[in-house]
């Protein structure tokens, strides 16, 4: 089977970041409850405008190029930004673990995951990294850096220390 019809599909009609956000929300459907939404919403818009800052920059000085954008935003596409960089955010404080450990690890797994979705990009064609700037191993150390400031953020409003008297 070759994937050759579903690539001129999505080409034809600039669908390639429309299916992968659609994707994402539906994730965000099946897993998380409102209550949960909710209180991931704050860390999705985060990683929503830390995850653009840096797509912009990234693209703006050549490290990669994407294309098939529908509808734009700087250089990039707007379901891109309220797709998986939303969503993960969301997804990221839904299953975050107790322990120090734990979250450490998971910021880990989400960060290699939001490079698995680049891979894919690359492989059908709808992003390109270039070869001298930018590899695998640069995306999965930014988007960890990325993900432990959303942590941070989240942090920073839901475990404030009580205020002293």
């Amino acid at each position: 089977m070759t994937l050759e019809p579903v690539i001129r599909f999505l080409d034809r009609y600039d669908l390639p970041w429309v299916l992968l956000a659609l994707m994402t929300w539906l994730a965000i459907l099946l897993t998380c409850s409102r209550k949960e939404f909710w209180r991931g919403l704050p860390v999705g818009l985060w990683t929503m405008v830390i995850g653009g800052a840096l797509e912009q920059f990234f693209i703006h000085h050549k490290f990669w190029a994407e294309d098939f954008i529908m509808i734009k935003i700087g250089e990039l596409d707007l379901f891109l930004i309220i797709g998986p960089f939303f969503t993960i955010g969301v997804l990221l404080v839904r299953f975050l673990p107790e322990s120090r450990w734990g979250k450490f690890l998971a910021v880990l797994a989400w960060s290699g995951f939001a490079t698995l979705i680049e891979m894919g990009a690359i492989k059908f064609g709808f992003l390109d990294y270039h070869p001298v700037k930018w590899g695998m191993e640069f995306s999965i150390a930014t988007y960890y850096l990325a993900l432990m400031s959303a942590l941070g953020f989240y942090f920073s409003l839901y475990d404030r220390p009580k205020a002293y008297l």
